[in-house]
């Protein structure tokens, strides 16, 4: 398992795990549950691994769901009796919860109450085996001490209601090359692999400052290594990612891609167009793409349009 198991092991975010700690802290001395979080941040960040460690200090069960994937409200109910005490309810892409859904769990989230009277209510207490009692009880549910954490990439679409209700937002951000060649060090020490601390580095820094990115990154150097032979070194190093497509400034092939596209255009083009352009989603482009080129300076957002800069220029024609 290379996933850090408490906060002490956990590596960057030290400003996230500072408001973590306290919070945890307090929360055992009252005897109550952490609480209500909303993570914002782009993937790989550590939010779930975050939300774990939350459950686990806490001595609750982590209940992964995904705003997208929830569509009647039936379903949400059914997932919120079914908690326990100090559990985490865990929602990804909260922003993307759909707002009825949203109303479900503005009174398990202030007072844990849930009321029963959506449509089909009656086949979902059948199907848990929940036997009907007076209308009354039937009506409105008392639900144990949790905790909900809401994880986005997209914080300005969580609405106003839904953000008012959680006590803390944490902001997640990218991790120090640094950071990131701890993180990878750890997990080959896990792994009881060999690694090089300069071959760390080279990792880290074609990580685009995730640690997800760094841990697949690594993941694939070793893989390669093992395949060529079983020594790790610089060589193998550029011979692995020049295969995968990554460079030494961790930009890939859809990066390469993108600001090509730009300079040649010569014009702001709007993210449709580009994602139909390189055969890729906007949502790709607009979570996993463009913050890295932004950070970087290699592009810019205009109203007209994404425009490339002439740092990204510059790159791109070292590169090739």
């Amino acid at each position: 398992m290379i996933r850090p198991n408490t906060l002490s092991e956990f590596v960057g975010q030290q400003n996230a795990r500072r408001i973590l700690n306290v919070l945890i802290t307090a929360s055992k001395r009252r005897n109550e549950p952490v609480p209500h979080l909303l993570m914002s941040g782009q993937p790989g960040l550590g939010k779930t691994t975050l939300a774990r460690i939350v459950a686990s200090e806490m001595g609750g069960r982590l209940i992964e769901l995904v705003g997208s994937s929830l569509k009647n409200a039936t379903e949400m109910t059914a997932q919120l009796l079914e908690l326990r005490a100090n559990d985490v309810l865990f929602i990804d892409e909260i922003h993307a919860l759909p707002r009825k859904l949203e109303e479900v769990m503005y009174p398990a989230m202030e007072d844990r109450v849930i009321t029963t009277a959506e449509a089909g209510f009656d086949d979902l207490m059948k199907q848990l085996g929940i036997r009907g009692g007076e209308q009354k009880s039937r009506k409105t549910h008392q639900l144990p001490a949790f905790t909900l954490i809401g994880a986005t990439t997209l914080l300005g679409l969580t609405t106003a209601p839904l953000r008012s209700r959680f006590r803390q937002i944490i902001t997640l951000e990218p991790y120090s090359d640094a950071d990131l060649r701890e993180i990878i060090s750890n997990a080959a020490t896990k792994l009881a692999f060999d690694l090089p601390d300069e071959v760390a580095q080279q990792i880290a820094v074609r990580s685009r400052g995730t640690a997800r990115t760094a841990i697949l990154n690594f993941m694939w150097y070793r893989d390669y290594v093992m395949a060529d032979g079983g020594v790790a070194t610089t060589g193998a190093l550029e011979a692995a990612f020049e295969l995968k497509g990554i460079d030494r400034n961790g930009m890939t092939r859809t990066d390469r891609d993108y600001l090509q596209r730009l300079i040649e255009t010569e014009e702001p083009v709007g993210v449709e167009t580009l994602a139909s352009a390189i055969g890729e989603s906007v949502e790709t482009l607009e979570e996993s793409v463009e913050p890295f080129l932004l950070k970087q300076g290699f592009i810019n957002r205009t109203p007209r349009g994404r425009i490339v800069t002439e740092k990204g220029k510059q790159i791109l024609t070292e590169g090739a």
